[in-house]
């Protein structure tokens, strides 16, 4: 019985399991239908199933294939040298899949265990599941010296407006044998603005995500430049003669 649903007790009827025509894992269908109720939904089920007195049975919801992409994610946050290996999921069904967890098998293999919130159709969800040994990433940080871009003076009050820059490398390097996808995660503060690149691949309420290709070939650099803008205000007599002589200059 899917969780936090009421089964009618009219489509329940003593018997075996087998009698519903439900046999081994590799003839099992999906039984269900969802529907929206409000903010809730809940599955139901179009066909009765019989089940015996002191048994319990698992009913299939999905069974179906749903888009997924592999890709590696970084974030510095998690881990400084290595991605996550990860799955950006669509959920092209028309059932809501709850949450919970999700195992993953890549060629067949055992690849990693992962959680899942819940999905609702159509939405998409990026999941992380392993650390992605096979990719390497450099981050380093650049500063770079403050610009006076304008000042003026007016009733005795001095008004500078100065610019500041720091660029962010990302240095990715691949050993695997295929190309790859790899999602730098780099924090987003409104107080500056990306330059370089014009625009992320997608952004968050805390953070801006750049695909970058890469390939076991030679390793791949990305440049994220971000620019603030500061406006001072303060009255000339307050300066020292030194500030003043910066300025006329």
């Amino acid at each position: 019985e899917p969780p936090g649903m009421d089964m009618d007790e009219a489509m329940w009827r003593e018997g075996g399991f087998g009698e519903a025509g439900y046999g081994p894992a590799e003839s099992v269908l999906s039984v269900a239908e969802a529907s929206d109720v409000g903010e809730l939904f809940q599955y139901k089920i179009d066909t009765p199933v019989a089940l015996g007195r002191q048994r319990s049975a698992m009913l299939p919801i999905v069974n179906q294939a749903i888009e997924g992409e592999k890709v590696a994610i970084y974030n510095s946050r998690i881990h400084a040298k290595h991605p996550l290996n990860g799955i950006r999921l669509k959920n092209t069904t028309d059932l809501h899949l709850m949450q919970g967890p999700l195992t993953v098998f890549d060629g067949g293999v055992y690849a990693g265990d992962a959680q899942l919130g819940d999905l609702a159709p159509h939405a998409e969800r990026l999941v992380s599941y392993a650390l992605d040994l096979d990719t390497e990433v450099a981050p380093t940080q650049q500063g770079i010296p403050a610009e006076l871009i304008s000042v003026r003076v007016a009733k005795g009050v001095l008004h500078a407006v100065r610019k500041f820059s720091r660029e962010n490398k990302y240095v990715i390097k691949s050993s695997g044998h295929h190309p790859k996808k790899v999602l730098i995660e780099h924090p987003l503060d409104a107080s500056w603005k990306l330059v370089q690149p014009a625009e992320p691949t997608e952004k968050t309420r805390a953070l801006y995500r750049f695909a970058v290709a890469t390939s076991s070939d030679e390793p791949v650099e990305l440049a994220i430049r971000e620019e603030r803008v500061d406006r001072q205000t303060v009255a000339v007599t307050n300066l020292q003669d030194s500030i003043i002589r910066l300025y006329l200059s």
